[in-house]
């Protein structure tokens, strides 16, 4: 189908017969269509004109939408990735002082064992070295006694010279 403008309209012309419609009132009536479809066809551009705004609005709209949707998606996936990274790093963290308390431990029962044998070996020497400090004083207090003894079993100097000359 053909498209008409409404100055084709208005230019239209039929041809007469006798009992044919009245020319004033036909061409009254083409006149009153033709400015009809010209605001018909006014309107329909600005519509189309609104419309391709609107779907570029849209289409603006729609790759904001997008573009926000991958930003939450990125930011959600940010968000993941630190909070996996800062639970693994807890970990290390938990993982890197249980083994160190293990190694203090260790270390601390170790020394402690040390110390227990010391101690130990201190006991035994000072144990030692009573029952030598002992076995000293009972060989002295041995020599006391005998020293008193010898003292009362012995004669003055003069009586051994006595002794001698009788």
């Amino acid at each position: 189908m053909q498209s008409l403008t409404p100055l084709e309209i208005q230019k239209q012309t039929f041809s007469k017969s006798i009992k044919g419609y009245n020319v004033d009132e036909v061409r009254g009536y083409l006149h009153l269509v033709a400015e009809e479809i010209e605001r018909l066809i006014k309107d329909l551009d600005r519509v189309s004109r609104e419309n391709a705004i609107l779907r570029e609005e849209l289409s603006e709209h729609s790759e904001r939408e997008r573009i926000l949707k991958d930003t939450l998606l990125s930011a959600q996936k940010v968000s993941e990735d630190v909070k996996s990274n800062a639970r693994k790093e807890a970990e290390l963290i938990v993982k890197d002082a249980e083994l160190l308390s293990e190694r203090l431990v260790s270390q601390a029962m170790s020394r402690v064992g040390d110390l227990e044998r010391t101690i130990q070996d201190l006991k035994i020497e000072r144990k030692a070295a009573r029952n030598r400090l002992q076995a000293v004083l009972d060989t002295m207090q041995q020599l006391l006694v005998m020293d008193v003894e010898q003292e009362a079993n012995e004669q003055p100097i003069t009586a051994m010279y006595r002794a001698q000359g009788q």
